[in-house]
């Protein structure tokens, strides 16, 4: 494209674009103008409406306060002026005269319906009409106990009440009798007739939907007009306090219906006087108006629109018709290099932007959605923050010349949350003064590819990691396999020499230290082993909460101060394939590193469930299948884990603990049974909120929890012969010690080929051969081998320090009876060989 070709399609557009503004303007400066104006006139017919209610009522609410204060202070100074008299005059006046004076003085108040005069202990000894019940006591009644206490100063007014002596309504009105050193000598009271008060109201008439009611200041009402018998009595506050400014308004508590509301004071009373009128009603001459400016608006607006619509259907006919060959080639031909890919097309100096529909899926957007421009896109779409640096500076460089196409891959956030990757390409064209002026481009997305990238480097780093830990592994069970024989001989001896010496002696304490101090380092060996996954532990249906319940039971007792366990366990028969002495550790080492991590206090969480999966799921340490599961969660809340621990905390004698404080074996030991028994492990945690470790393993069936042998005597032989091969001598003389003790007859030999040798001379004469597994001649499982030909029907027992369940197999294929685990102690020792030997009787 030439740039007089291009300048001519800028300016045209430029155009018909200030066209289509200057159209769209006006008429919307119309429209506005208007709808402002018709809006402005119901504002202030509205305004008025309200201000001329607001004025009404509260003129009205004034006139009827300053009528009633009036009634009130003419029956206040009756109270007074009896008052004044009975405590100056009266007792010159026959006591039988006292109630005709008190009926000549209420004589001239009309709303006064009786006066009485009660003593100081609550009964009522004058009254201007009729003659006082008998024994009439008056002083539970609210104004007798406001003025005795003091609590009323001056005139005190009852709430509405029916009289005992002529059962009629009324409100009490009372003041304080003092004698003359000031104490209080009785009341004097004037009952005010509700009737003539409700009569003096209904008089009036304020119109529909308006009403008037006096009320005590603490809400009671007293009378409504228009009546409403059920409410008077009942206290309502919301019609004592005026709303604020400038609303007026209140939701009435007697209808519920909103009113306008004006409330006005009582002179020198504790009396309230509300005016309201229904806001429905007040308001209908507006709305009625109202209506009318919104109907005439919206015609108006309407045929505003529509005359806009039709000049700009016009103007898009003319400015298509000039563009529509040329778009129509560009488009194709872009659809055409981007097949199935998403494209775009950016005009840079008008701005304007054509997004293809897959353009718009692959970047976040819905198809239908409106983009006409490149900053509207980019508004619009949300790119990963480590990847604009990256993408801004593809951009930058191609813009600039240095690159001659523009190629990134890049994240888009879709609206479910989820990165998609796209490689996106594209090129700049440019005028003949080498000034870009369009921008064009295709994308793909690459999510798969780039999974399936990350995937292989994921599996890469388990293979290394695993290759890793199996060359540990291996390396700590050599180890342990000669520790075990060197600690054989310590522990063996030890029991020995603790048998043979003294209580109470200084011997037996430094043997008791030695044993405490082999059994450690027995522990420690039994972690190795386990952590390298060549331990000999049996293989059986282990019902797990049972396993869970025994290691917390061992746990609550040694529980920090400050430290609370909480448990959860609900698994049921659900039953493990496994040893019961690898799940005990892994729920205990899990245990107790939430309490190292809990130093200040906290909650330790234990619960056990069951858990059902229908789809595949990865966790942090493996991958789970669908199936029947049973989960073990051990959370804490303490100082969480830090992340460059949390990368390397399975890794073996890897430990943030101080020395002599952890080994480093135990999550490696977690991960290693864990993974025997076909479960996977899933870690999460929170700096300062604590950790949670989630231990899934696969359900093998249903088992009951199993009952606890009792401890029996040790079995002992009837002179037996027991050949005994071991290329530790110190271990073979220690063996011989046992077995004579245990009442065998024992022949040792520290060489396996010796010992095949004198059995092959002597076949019959050994009832049992006790051999080790590792020797530098013939191993364990050759000379049982070499042994069983000779002699198919001899009882064989293997000792081994460093074996697994590939070695179980090895023997069992050979007809090996038992194998035992290094190192060996007394009681391991005389039930194997009893049990060996019973088999065979």
């Amino acid at each position: 494209m030439s740039s007089n070709e291009s300048a001519s399609r800028h300016t045209g557009a430029i155009r018909f674009k200030r066209l289509q503004l200057g159209v769209v303007a006006l008429g919307i400066l119309v429209i506005l103008a208007f709808a402002g104006s018709s809006a402005y006139d119901a504002w202030r017919a509205y305004h008025h409406t309200q201000v001329a209610t607001e004025r009404e009522i509260g003129n009205v609410a004034q006139a009827f306060a300053e009528q009633t204060a009036w009634t009130w202070q003419a029956v206040d100074l009756l109270l007074r002026d009896t008052a004044r008299w009975y405590g100056n005059d009266s007792r010159k006046i026959a006591p039988e005269r006292l109630n005709d004076v008190l009926a000549t003085r209420t004589a001239g108040v009309r709303q006064v319906r009786l006066i009485t005069i009660v003593d100081a202990q609550g009964m009522q000894r004058h009254r201007s009409r009729g003659s006082s019940p008998p024994n009439l006591d008056v002083s539970d009644r609210s104004y007798f106990i406001a003025q005795r206490d003091g609590t009323a100063t001056g005139l005190f007014m009852s709430e509405p009440l029916v009289s005992r002596s002529e059962n009629r309504p009324g409100v009490i009105l009372s003041r304080r009798l003092d004698d003359d050193q000031g104490k209080f000598a009785g009341v004097i009271t004037a009952i005010v007739d509700l009737d003539d008060l409700k009569q003096f109201y209904g008089a009036v008439n304020l119109g529909m939907g308006s009403a008037i009611h006096l009320l005590r200041q603490d809400g009671t009402l007293l009378l409504r007009n228009p009546q409403a018998p059920a409410a008077v009595g009942q206290k309502f506050p919301a019609l004592t306090v005026p709303p604020n400014a400038p609303q007026a308004r209140v939701v009435s508590p007697i209808d519920g219906k909103r009113d306008f509301i004006a409330v006005a004071r009582v002179r020198d009373t504790p009396l309230v006087l509300a005016v309201t009128r229904e806001e429905a009603v007040a308001l209908r001459p507006w709305r009625d108006e109202a209506a009318r400016l919104a109907a005439r608006t919206l015609i108006i607006t309407l045929l505003g629109l529509l005359t806009i619509a039709a000049l700009l259907h016009q103007l898009r006919r003319v400015q298509s018709s000039e563009r529509a060959l040329r778009e129509s080639e560009e488009r194709y031909a872009l659809a055409m290099e981007g097949a199935n890919e998403g494209h775009w097309d950016w005009d840079i100096l008008t701005d304007r932007l054509f997004l293809s529909p897959k353009m718009k899926m692959l970047t976040g957007l819905s198809e239908d959605s409106v983009i006409t421009t490149c900053t509207a896109w980019l508004s619009e779409i949300v790119i990963h923050p480590d990847d604009v640096p990256r993408r801004d500076a593809a951009l930058r460089e191609h813009f600039e010349g240095r690159t001659p196409r523009y190629e990134c891959e890049y994240r888009v956030r879709h609206h479910d949350g989820t990165w998609c990757w796209l490689l996106a390409r594209g090129r700049y064209q440019r005028d003949t003064a080498g000034r870009p002026y369009r921008f064009v481009g295709s994308a793909i997305e690459i999510t798969a590819h780039k999974q399936a990238q990350m995937d292989k480097e994921h599996l890469e780093a388990q293979l290394r990691q695993s290759q890793k830990m199996e060359a540990i592994g291996t390396l700590a069970g050599g180890i342990a396999h000669d520790f075990n024989n060197i600690l054989g001989a310590i522990l063996g001896y030890g029991e020995l020499a603790h048998q043979h010496s003294a209580q109470g002696t200084a011997l037996r304490r430094y043997l008791d230290n030695v044993m405490h101090a082999a059994e450690r380092a027995k522990a420690l060996v039994d972690r190795i082993l386990g952590f390298s996954r060549s331990g000999l532990g049996e293989r059986v249906q282990m019902n797990v909460q049972a396993v869970i319940e025994e290691t917390l039971e061992l746990l609550t007792a040694s529980l920090p101060a400050g430290v609370s366990l909480e448990k959860r366990l609900e698994a049921g028969d659900a039953a493990v394939i496994g040893d019961p002495t690898h799940l005990h550790q892994v729920a205990m080492n899990l245990c107790t590193n939430a309490l190292h991590a809990m130093k200040d206090g906290g909650v330790l969480s234990v619960v056990l469930e069951r858990v059902e999966l229908s789809e595949r799921r990865p966790l942090s340490r493996g991958t789970l299948s669908a199936g029947p599961y049973v989960r073990l969660i051990v959370s804490d809340t303490g100082t969480g884990i830090p992340f460059p621990v949390l990368e390397r905390m399975f890794d073996p004698f890897f430990t943030t603990k101080g020395v002599g404080e952890g080994t480093g074996l135990g999550l490696s030991l977690v991960h290693g049974i864990v993974t025997e028994l076909g479960g996977a492990i899933d870690v999460s945690t929170r700096a300062g909120q604590g950790s949670r470790f989630e231990i899934w393993l696969p359900v093998a069936g249903e088992t009951g929890i199993p009952f606890a042998a009792p401890v029996h005597e040790l079995p002992r032989g009837s002179g037996e012969a027991v050949m005994i091969v071991d290329d530790e001598r110190p271990l073979v003389a220690l063996a011989e010690e046992m077995l004579a003790e245990l009442g065998y007859e024992p022949v040792g030999f520290d060489s396996s080929s010796a010992a095949l040798e004198a059995f092959r001379a002597e076949p019959q004469r050994f009832d049992l051969v006790l051999t080790d597994e590792a020797m530098p001649d013939l191993i364990g499982t050759e000379l049982a081998s070499e042994i069983r030909r000779l002699r198919p029907t001899v009882p064989i027992i293997l000792m081994s320090g460093h074996g697994g369940p590939q070695l179980a197999k090895r023997a069992a294929a050979i007809g090996v009876n038992e194998v035992l685990h290094k190192p060996l102690q007394r009681r391991d020792l005389a039930e194997s060989l009893a049990r060996v030997l019973a088999g065979f009787h």
